[in-house]
């Protein structure tokens, strides 16, 4: 399994990052990226992928709830940071639910960055949610060709319309949620076996099947095997199937080293 979004250079991994390594590691992950969500947070997430190349990747980008934020420059900093060797440009897109940044500026940074991702040639790492396909829109008319939708929450025509356009589909644990990931749990059958991707979006979205109920909330990549349970019960495929298929997806989607496939950290 590869999980390829996790926010490591999140604050509660501080005190015991190489532990949550450790465990991911024992739970039978083999490589994890690293979500870069603007300027500084990037700058982490590339020294500590630059840190552990044998088991780390990293994307540098701006995320939508920070596009009020950036400074002048913002641009030329982020490609700084993925000349260094990214594996993606992102995490970046809309964000119209919690609304942190005007519209105008999300777009405006969204626009940006598909454009450096094009110039680069680089995969980019997508947030959507509740932009009214309005991200879908952008990269309809946008040059860059590889997209990975992040953590999909949406619903089955706009799942079909990303899949239309060549988008592979990101799932975390928001599909293990017997209410909110009900919808995503009934349509996730439609996403082509060559289009699937896992992620756990650590420190976020706690898959709700493990049993015993975690005395934590925070997520961390380990609990990726929970996500590849239920995504395999709902599409009436083996867990081992679907080891495979995401794993090669993900080695082809960020171009990692084949060997990743039997990385045991």
């Amino acid at each position: 399994m590869i999980d390829i979004g996790a926010n490591l250079t999140d604050k509660s991994f501080r005190g015991d990052l190489g532990d949550v390594i450790n465990r991911a590691i024992e739970g039978g992950v083999n490589h994890i990226v690293v979500t870069g969500t603007n300027e500084s947070l990037s700058h982490d997430a590339a020294t500590l992928a630059l840190n552990r190349q044998d088991y780390l990747a990293y994307t540098a980008g701006v995320h939508p709830h920070y596009a009020d934020d950036v400074a002048d420059g913002w641009i030329d900093t982020i490609a700084e940071i993925a000349s260094l060797g990214a594996a993606a440009i992102g995490e970046t897109g809309l964000d119209y639910f919690r609304n942190f940044s005007t519209r105008e500026n999300q777009r405006k940074v969204f626009q940006a960055q598909l454009e450096l991702a094009s110039s680069l040639d680089l995969p980019v790492f997508v947030h959507d949610r509740d932009s009214n396909g309005e991200v879908l829109e952008m990269l309809k008319h946008s040059a860059t060709t590889d997209v990975v939708v992040h953590c999909f929450t949406g619903n089955g025509l706009l799942l079909d319309a990303y899949i239309e356009i060549g988008c592979y589909i990101g799932v975390t644990g928001w599909v293990c949620d017997p209410i909110r990931g009900l919808e995503l749990a009934n349509i996730i059958d439609r996403i082509p076996d060559e289009r699937l991707l896992l992620e756990t979006d650590s420190p976020y979205l706690m898959p709700k099947n493990i049993q015993p109920k975690p005395s934590t909330h925070r997520n961390e990549p380990g609990n990726l095997k929970y996500v590849r349970k239920k995504v395999a019960a709902s599409r009436n495929e083996s867990e081992s199937h679907i080891d495979q298929i995401t794993t090669a997806n993900a080695i082809r989607f960020f171009r990692l080293p084949n060997s990743v496939a039997t990385n045991d950290g």
